[in-house]
């Protein structure tokens, strides 16, 4: 295989798997939050490097910079020449908790690398002190140490997560439902998303929207989740008998009145122009849950969304300070936003 003379800066995970005939250049730096995608990345990197396995024992080496391996090390191994192979590959990993000048010394290292070696930088996960700590751009100060360099950053987002469920329910053979996919792409974890996934392989070939649902919401939210979707759709009944079954004692309809709060928040900031993949990015909140409250109290005018934020908000604030004891409370705002619909 020879070397690119040219490749991107920068690509993410999927990309990079996307285009496995791509030629792999001397220097590629691996980073992200994703410790599963990294190591996916490392293996894909190392088998396009060295498609003949029985030669790699030969022509890879793996060090670990944590544990004091030299810049000077490094050198060595990627001036050492391949043996009955095209290159030579040396796999560096732990840079993640290097100091500024240890991370400086393969950089160092990294500015010449011949055309027999490919050096591969994995700088992913997080940091043990995070504190002042910038992972991605210490990963792009590596991929700079040369112009033919590759940047593999394997983080998800919401949308790069969706695009790896689909991925991974083709490689399993099932069909994951468009409701599903958000769902899980919520998660923005590739491992939690894959356990998901081949677990339910196992038994469906459609996965829908209600087999994952558990898994999206944490879950103590799962109730809370059926207790808002009955008030937002008006059904009284229903909702009452979810938060009793919910509440056992005045203290525990807390948790409810704090979810109606931000259901009511959520709608009314979504129908004012708020994104929610940039609201739920904000306030930390859940993606899927921002997305699917878009629909919700349609019906409603600004004014009426506005009196369920101040309703949910007082009922609140009554029950934290003792004025009014929180299942009562609870019971009384359940009433009141069902009416309105």
């Amino acid at each position: 295989m020879t070397p690119a003379k040219k490749a991107p800066s920068k690509v993410g995970y999927l990309d990079f798997v996307a285009a496995r005939d791509v030629p792999v250049p001397p220097l590629v730096v691996v980073a992200g939050k994703e410790h599963m995608l990294a190591d996916d990345v490392v293996r894909l990197v190392i088998a396009a490097a060295l498609p003949d396995e029985s030669l790699r024992a030969l022509n890879l080496d793996v060090v670990d910079a944590s544990a004091g391996t030299s810049a000077g090390s490094i050198i060595e191994k990627i001036a050492a020449l391949p043996f009955l192979a095209q290159r030579r590959v040396v796999v560096v990993r732990g840079t993640i908790d290097l100091k500024k000048e240890e991370r400086d010394e393969i950089v160092e290292a990294a500015t010449d690398v011949p055309e027999s070696a490919l050096l591969l930088i994995d700088h992913a996960g997080k940091p043990a002190r995070p504190q002042g700590r910038k992972p991605m751009d210490e990963a792009a100060a590596f991929a700079k140490a040369t112009p033919a360099s590759l940047f593999v950053d394997c983080t998800l987002n919401a949308a790069a997560s969706a695009r790896y469920v689909e991925m991974r329910a083709a490689e399993l053979g099932v069909k994951v439902d468009a409701g599903a996919v958000t769902a899980l792409a919520s998660m923005e974890n590739a491992t939690e998303i894959k356990n998901v996934l081949d677990r339910l392989a196992l038994s469906l070939k459609r996965i829908r929207l209600d087999d994952v649902r558990e898994y999206a919401l944490p879950s103590s939210d799962v109730k809370f989740w059926d207790l808002g979707g009955a008030v937002n759709a008006g059904d009284t009944e229903r909702a009452l008998r979810l938060a009793h079954e919910i509440v056992s004692g005045p203290s525990d309809a807390v948790g409810p009145l704090i979810w109606l709060a931000a259901d009511a928040q959520i709608v009314w900031e979504l129908r004012n122009g708020s994104r929610a993949d940039a609201y739920a990015a904000a306030t930390g909140q859940n993606f899927w849950r921002i997305k699917n409250m878009l629909g919700a109290c349609r019906d409603l005018s600004a004014k009426e969304l506005k009196e369920r934020v101040d309703v949910t908000m007082a009922a609140l604030e009554r029950s934290l300070t003792g004025r009014r004891q929180a299942d009562q409370a609870l019971d009384e705002v359940i009433v009141r936003l069902t009416s309105k619909k």
